[in-house]
């Protein structure tokens, strides 16, 4: 019995100390490498909330698929008809080293236009939203420094408090503070600071349930706490690792002949 107890003490001693041990770094590749499933479908309600306090509501539908080194993923729009068909296409990359692509097509221009990955454009609003074209696809490790604050709980979840510092420092917001659950390591919370390093957006991702063993964020909101507006994108629908998703709806040529619903 000794000996198991002292087994025990050894074996939390040693998780403590790997706890430790992590960087800020190590705990942001680890949750870069969270599994993601196979292939995504989802619809979901986007909420866009003015100064005013006016609402606009946008259905789009989401579909993604993993292809090794490379995920594909898709939003289109459905309604309102003024914004119906509008597609935005990303292809996300597992090197760390190498931007995203992305091209976003709007019905009424009957133009494809390729989206910088990086740079002003990439900051601009996504479809008037809180969010950014940025924001809707990964980012890269090796484009950020990184600091291990502490830790913090978040909606009663214990997390590591983590600060990214972009190394390019031109960015409109260079500085986040990221929020990573310690038990699975998924994100929780996300402050953004501008140029000023003043605290500029908050993501929040809370609704969390488990699909098919994957945890997932179902509400994700953007807040401007500098302009007052926010953002909410209400996920529902999800199905994970379908083998019914066409490989071809990811391209171009899809969203230009309206194939993806």
């Amino acid at each position: 019995m000794k000996r198991t107890i002292c087994t025990i003490s050894a074996l939390l001693l040693a998780g403590a100390l790997f706890a430790q041990s992590l960087s800020g770094y190590d705990i942001m590749k680890k949750s870069d490498e969270v599994p993601d499933p196979k292939t995504s479908s989802s619809t979901a309600t986007l909420t866009i909330h003015s100064k005013k306090g006016n609402d606009r509501i946008r259905k789009v539908t989401m579909k993604s698929k993993e292809y090794g080194d490379v995920s594909k993923s898709v939003i289109v729009f459905n309604s309102p008809k003024d914004v119906a068909g509008t597609c935005y296409l990303t292809f996300d990359y597992e090197d760390d080293d190498k931007d995203s692509d992305n091209w976003l097509y709007m019905p009424a221009m009957k133009k494809t236009r390729r989206i910088a990955s990086s740079g002003s454009e990439s900051e601009g609003s996504f479809m008037g939203t809180d969010f950014t074209y940025q924001d809707m696809g990964d980012r890269s490790l090796n484009k950020y420094d990184y600091n291990l604050l502490g830790e913090e709980a978040i909606d009663g979840v214990e997390c590591y408090k983590v600060e990214c510092i972009s190394k390019a420092h031109t960015e409109k917001d260079p500085r986040n503070i990221v929020y990573i659950a310690k038990s699975d390591f998924i994100m929780r919370r996300c402050e953004f600071y501008d140029r000023q390093d003043q605290l500029h957006r908050i993501l929040y991702c809370t609704d969390f349930t488990t699909i098919d063993g994957y945890t997932t964020a179902t509400m994700l909101k953007m807040e401007n706490v500098q302009t007052g507006t926010w953002s909410l994108i209400a996920t529902e629908n999800i199905v994970y690792n379908a083998d019914d998703i066409d490989d071809s709806l990811f391209t171009v040529a899809a969203m230009e002949k309206g194939r993806i619903r």
